[in-house]
């Protein structure tokens, strides 16, 4: 465990450093730009999964099959994920020792983590499948956990500040 927390540590201390630490740090207006996509991709984001819990949850369009709803946010899904992490990781560069320690960013991490493994496995599956295979029960199992990961990640990040 010991040389996980070094190479983590490592990790930070070169992102600090790299050109991407720096020049985010030294800009007066790089790091709020990258934080408006940032919380753009979060939206976004935000709003697709919350489409498709909702329709797990019978809350929303019950008319629509849930695999065509999944089939359509799908794309702008992976997109937003890919800008959440491309600038995030321009954020974490530009203070990433600091984020080395903090509490709420290993929260949103971790809830990211799992977010997206079980986004795209457990509940990608209980989309997809014919509503019949899996109950009522297991379909809004499936919802409640995905807004409680993908909450985690936004109430971790916005800790970050505060821990």
């Amino acid at each position: 465990m010991h040389a996980i927390a070094n190479g983590l540590y490592s990790f930070c201390h070169w992102a600090l450093e790299s050109s991407f630490g720096h020049g985010v740090r030294d800009s007066v207006w790089l790091f709020p730009a990258i934080e408006i996509c940032h919380l753009i991709g979060l939206a976004i984001l935000g709003g697709t999964v919350l489409l498709i819990d909702f329709r797990l949850l019978g809350m929303r369009f019950q008319n629509e099959p849930v695999a065509n709803l999944w089939r359509d946010v799908q794309p702008l899904m992976i997109g937003s994920i890919v800008v959440m992490l491309v600038s995030g990781f321009f954020l974490f560069s530009s203070e990433a020792v600091k984020m080395y320690g903090n509490a709420a960013f290993r929260l949103k991490m971790v809830s990211l983590l799992l977010a997206i493994i079980f986004t795209f496995t457990i509940h990608r599956q209980i989309t997809l499948a014919d509503e019949t295979r899996y109950s009522p029960f297991w379909r809004k199992t499936a919802a409640v956990v995905s807004i409680l990961l993908w909450a985690g990640v936004g109430i971790g990040g916005r800790a970050i500040g505060y821990v």
